[in-house]
């Protein structure tokens, strides 16, 4: 063999040692890197936990400016569950969980949310639901025999406040209106401020206004509510409960499947009930059983 052969083939053979040790070392980094994104025990990921602060008693900051309410007080039992994960707790506005969420700024928020397909489309709702909202009609007191449940309504010819299509309370009235007749009028409205809707419904222009129990005690009920003075006026109606969920980013398949898994546990040793007996006062859960009517 020529001698200038013997180097070609040298130079080649050194070309793909080089070339193999790195694509072993960058296989061995990636591969170094891939298990470090796994969440463990002894390296717990870092999940945020965006809540909303002015929802009592759903989700709120209290005295010690710590995250607290129902939403927050069953993720710390989660947590609990799940060590190979470490939950930090953010407290925002209720815009800034969903767009917090959507962006990836924020694993997962909670404030008492509905699951809407409208929503599935963005957010990445886990199968398991872990919380009831207390949902009813907001009425004139006088009238309440009239305009206080689902068919009544309808059978009086009722004006229910629009409500907005994303919102779950939405998907209630449209199940009631496929299944049954007269049907209530449903308009569809974006945004409104919760103390209009009530003036709106005291003062007549407007029959019923579907809501939730705490926000009713919120701002009528409590002395100091933006409508207190509404307390003699009006009437909160409990029609029946809907599941409510914590709001995962797209990304988060593997922490909502570990999440789904706690939170079944949670549900079955009566823990939840417990935790909504501290905050709501009741057992929301029993809501579950009385479909709306």
């Amino acid at each position: 063999m020529k001698k200038l052969d013997k180097i070609i083939i040298g130079v080649i053979a050194a070309v793909v040692i080089v070339a193999g040790g790195i694509y072993f070392l960058g296989n061995l980094g990636s591969n170094k890197s891939a298990s470090s994104d796994k969440a463990s025990a002894d390296k717990p990921k870092v999940i945020k936990v965006a809540y909303a602060t002015t929802n009592f008693p759903i989700t709120y900051q209290n005295d010690k400016k710590q995250g607290d309410g129902y939403d927050v007080a069953i993720m710390r039992e989660i947590d609990k569950q799940l060590p190979q994960y470490k939950f930090e707790y953010v407290g925002t506005s209720d815009d800034d969980v969903l767009i917090g969420v959507k962006s990836g700024k924020y694993q997962v928020g909670v404030k008492n949310i509905f699951y809407t397909d409208d929503r599935a489309k963005t957010y990445l709702f886990p199968k398991n639901y872990f919380g009831v909202s207390d949902s009813g009609f907001v009425v004139r007191t006088k009238d309440k025999d009239k305009y206080g449940g689902l068919a009544k309504l309808a059978q009086n010819k009722g004006k229910l406040v629009p409500i907005a299509p994303q919102n779950g309370q939405y998907a209630v009235i449209a199940d009631y209106n496929k299944k049954n007749s007269p049907k209530i009028d449903l308009g569809s409205a974006d945004t409104f401020v919760v103390s209009d809707a009530l003036k709106w419904v005291s003062e007549g222009r407007y029959d019923a206004f579907f809501a939730i129990r705490p926000m009713f005690e919120a701002n009528v009920e409590k002395k100091d509510g933006a409508n207190a003075d509404l307390k003699d006026k009006l009437t909160y109606v409990t029609l029946g409960g809907i599941k409510t969920y914590p709001l995962f980013n797209k990304d988060q398949k593997e922490f909502a499947a570990a999440y789904d898994k706690a939170i079944k546990k949670i549900i079955d040793s009566g823990k939840a009930s417990e935790l909504s007996e501290k905050y709501f006062g009741q057992d929301n859960f029993k809501l579950l059983n009385h479909p709306f009517k």
